[in-house]
């Protein structure tokens, strides 16, 4: 078995060619038990964000699903038919809760991934996928590590404001240290589960204990305070 891969439910040539230039392999089918190791599951004509995949499968090493936020806006009582959300308050107890974006799913292949899809799968039959995917989560109660919108929203506009900032904070520090940055390359690192920011290469630790240090003093001042 492939320890990564995309299934595509559906036909999408631009994913499949980005995920061909980065050696994923690709499969067309449905949402199923995962068929690789860890699975990605994602709807044609979503924009994958492939920069962020890396973090994705590692999230995977401890979560059994990953999966981000639809809208901040829309809760589950404001989607679906009376019936759809009669059937979904039997099991949730409560519809003031977020849905989640099932068209950018990423699954472990383990007993609670299995037995989220296989639940997924079962309460699709009764209509509205977002609420079919939160039933399915709080019937299987599996580890899930909740992504932000920006993983499927707008990701291309994030990825493009990423690279001008790069841009510009590169321009920047040339100018300011003369050739002390010139040739080093930006990198992304990971600051805290699912946030990262851009530094360059070879700062990742200094950037990491400085996050650290505001994060202690930010601690300390709400104590004071």
């Amino acid at each position: 078995m492939n320890s990564l891969g995309i299934v595509l439910l559906g036909t999408d040539a631009t994913i499949e060619a980005r995920a061909k230039r980065d050696k994923l392999p690709v499969m067309q089918g449905a949402y199923s038990p995962p068929p690789f190791e860890k699975t990605l599951f994602v709807m044609p004509k979503t924009t994958v964000p492939f920069d962020l995949l890396p973090a994705a499968w590692h999230f995977l090493d401890r979560w059994d699903a990953a999966v981000p936020l639809w809208r901040y806006g829309v809760l589950a009582e404001d989607v679906g038919t009376p019936s759809e959300r009669k059937r979904t308050v039997a099991v949730v107890r409560d519809l003031r809760v977020l849905l989640y974006s099932h068209e950018l799913l990423f699954v472990r292949n383990n007993e609670a991934g299995n037995a989220l899809m296989t639940a997924f799968v079962d309460e699709l039959q009764y209509g509205d996928a977002r609420l079919a995917f939160l039933r399915a989560m709080y019937r299987v109660k599996p580890m899930v590590c909740v992504l932000p919108v920006t993983w499927l929203a707008e990701v291309a506009q994030r990825s493009e404001k990423i690279k001008r900032i790069g841009k510009s904070r590169q321009k920047n520090a040339v100018r300011n240290t003369g050739r002390q940055n010139a040739g080093r390359s930006l990198v992304s690192v990971e600051i805290s589960l699912g946030r990262f920011v851009q530094c360059y290469a070879g700062d990742e630790e200094k950037v990491k204990a400085e996050y650290e240090k505001r994060k202690s003093r930010s601690r300390a001042e709400r104590r004071r305070g």
